[in-house]
């Protein structure tokens, strides 16, 4: 577990599918020279993470672990960044453990659950890692997530892949099964009454296009939307300057002073 914690409102940062939270090594430099708390967690089965104890769980179980580790760490207060998976979790924390949340970041994400047929896959997937092993996904993970920028970086490409080889299959399938049960959230959009970016990678055209992550602000109030160049589904790692820049004085306003314009 990664964390840079120096009072109770601290920043959480909710890796992407297959990664850990080592896909958030810009992001992590950057917090600290501008003395901006975080943590950061990996998800069971990656990373650093604990061996998944069910390998059938729903997402609800992930949050949950993740709010236990604030909570031994005395955290009270927190602004979520969600990748992917990450977002799904942040919608289940306002679902949940709304008093918590203190602003939002949805990063390359959607409010919808999966379509049948998307679950079927899911689970079709979970199986055959179990099977076969995991290098057949990981190697179709950094095709559909991966910018053609991104895919001219050897060295980004390679630190990609060590990061995704660093999940467990039993990791891999469980979150594909627990990802696959999730419910779908749009309702929950416009309740949403803090402060809260949308972030898409320009060149997602595989994963979650701009449009569709754009569908989460438009059903926000006190929403803004971004997209960042030459990233795909991966923008903090893909694209780290842009998005820096971008999400650093965002945060930084929201911390001091709370920046609630949300009626």
């Amino acid at each position: 577990m990664s964390v840079k914690v120096f009072h109770p409102k601290t920043v959480l940062f909710l890796h992407a599918f297959p990664l850990n939270k080592k896909m958030f090594k810009y992001q992590f430099e950057a917090f600290e020279k501008e003395g901006i708390p975080y943590i950061a967690v990996d998800y069971p089965g990656f990373g650093e993470g604990p061996k998944p104890i069910n390998l059938d769980p729903r997402l609800e179980d992930y949050t949950d672990y993740i709010v236990w580790k604030l909570k031994e760490l005395g955290v009270q207060k927190v602004i979520p960044i969600g990748v992917s998976m990450g977002g799904y979790i942040i919608f289940d924390l306002w679902r949940r453990y709304r008093d918590m949340v203190y602003g939002m970041v949805f990063v390359a994400t959607r409010a919808e659950a999966d379509d049948e047929e998307r679950k079927k896959q899911r689970y079709q997937l979970a199986e055959k890692v179990l099977k076969e092993g995991k290098d057949f996904l990981i190697e179709a993970m950094l095709e559909a997530q991966t910018s053609p920028a991104t895919k001219k970086d050897p060295k980004k490409m390679f630190e990609l892949k060590c990061i995704m080889n660093e999940a467990t299959e039993e990791g891999i399938a469980a979150a594909l099964r627990a990802m696959a049960k999730r419910p779908d959230n749009t309702d929950l959009l416009e309740t949403k009454n803090v402060p809260t970016l949308v972030i898409a990678g320009a060149d997602d055209t595989k994963v979650t296009p701009p449009e569709v992550v754009r569908k989460i602000h438009e059903g926000t109030r006190c929403s803004r939307f971004e997209v960042i160049p030459n990233s795909a589904h991966l923008p903090p790692f893909e694209n780290p300057e842009d998005f820096n820049r971008l999400v650093i004085p965002w945060v930084k306003s929201v911390l001091t002073d709370g920046h609630i314009e949300c009626l």
